[in-house]
C-alpha cells in the first residue's frame, strides 16, 4: 500500500451542503463504535472520523459527515445515537452554509504531550523571512534552534523509550517524523565506517519558496542535536544536496566521534 499522508479536519467546507460535526462519548468494549457508524450509515457520508481511547477506558468517536437527506437535522442524529447502549454521551453540531468546524477539541495529543498544527509552507516562508531579516544570522539562529529542539526530542524519546531503545531503533523512530510531517527519511550507513547519509523526500523546510536560504539549516541543527544527545558524539552534519539548491532531495551527512 502507497504511503499517504494523514488526513486531520480542523475545518471542511462544501458550499450549499448539510454538514454535521459528530462527537460520542462510547463504551471501549468491542463492537462499539460499529454499532454507532451501522445507526449513521443510511442518514450520512463520513468525511472523515477519528477515535481514540481515554484514560478511565471509555472512548471518543469523532466525525465530519455530509447528511444524506435534506431533513437531517442535529436533533435528528443526536437521537438516533443516544439510544444506543454504546453511547454515553452525544453531541451533534451542524455547519454554516457549507463551512463546519471542529468545536469540541482544544489541541492535539501525541502520548502526553501537546501538539499543535501548522501549515508547512507558512513555517518554511516563517524561515524564510527569519533569514531576510538577519541574513547569515538568520541561518545560524535557525540551526541553533533546530539543535535545541533535536536534544530536546532526543531526551523525551530517551526518557520514555530508554537509550538503548533508542539508539537501536533510530531509523524505525526517523518514520515518526515522516508521520508528523517533517518528510520521508531514510539512513544508511556507509561501508567500514561510522558515517551514516540521511536521504530526506520530501523535506517540510523546502515547501515554501525558499528564496532567501540556501540549505534546511533546522533540520541539519535537528539531526546534529539528535545524534549529540542519542549516541553521546560530537557529530559533523552537512547538507550535502538540498532542494533549495535543484536537488531532487535533501541529503545530510552525519559523521561523528565518542564526545
Amino acid at each position: 500500500m502507497k504511503d499517504t499522508r494523514k488526513r486531520e479536519f480542523p475545518l471542511h467546507y462544501a458550499k450549499g451542503k448539510k454538514l454535521y460535526n459528530i462527537i460520542v462519548h462510547m463504551s471501549d468494549a468491542p463492537g462499539s463504535m460499529g454499532e454507532i457508524l451501522e445507526a449513521l450509515r443510511k442518514r450520512v457520508n463520513m468525511i472523515g472520523t477519528s477515535s481514540y481511547t481515554l484514560s478511565d477506558g471509555t472512548a471518543m468517536l469523532t466525525a465530519f459527515a455530509e447528511a444524506l437527506s435534506s431533513k437531517e437535522t442535529a436533533a435528528s442524529l443526536k437521537e438516533a445515537i443516544g439510544g444506543l447502549e454504546a453511547a454515553l454521551e452525544t453531541e451533534v453540531s451542524e455547519g454554516r452554509d457549507g463551512l463546519l468546524v471542529d468545536t469540541f477539541h482544544t489541541g492535539i495529543l501525541v502520548g502526553d504531550d501537546e501538539y499543535l498544527l501548522l501549515r508547512r509552507q507558512g513555517l518554511s516562508g516563517v524561515f524564510d523571512h527569519i533569514v531576510k531579516l538577519f541574513g547569515t544570522g538568520g541561518e545560524v539562529l535557525l540551526y541553533e534552534e533546530g539543535k535545541a529542539l533535536g536534544r530536546d526530542n532526543a531526551e523525551r524519546l530517551a526518557k520514555e523509550l530508554g537509550e538503548e531503545t533508542v539508539a537501536n531503533e533510530a531509523a524505525y523512530l526517523g518514520r515518526v517524523l515522516a508521520a508528523e510531517g517533517w518528510g520521508v527519511n531514510e539512513s544508511t550507513t556507509n561501508a567500514g565506517t561510522s558515517e551514516l547519509r540521511v536521504t530526506v523526500t520530501d523535506c517540510f523546510e523546502c515547501s515554501g519558496k525558499g528564496e532567501m536560504r540556501k540549505g534546511c539549516d533546522f533540520l541539519r541543527g535537528f539531526y546534529e542535536g539528535s545524534v549529540e544527545t542519542a549516541r553521546g558524539a560530537r557529530p559533523k552534519v552537512e547538507e550535502v544536496e538540498c532542494r533549495l539548491r535543484g536537488g531532487k532531495h535533501c541529503v545530510f551527512r552525519v559523521s561523528s566521534q565518542p564526545a
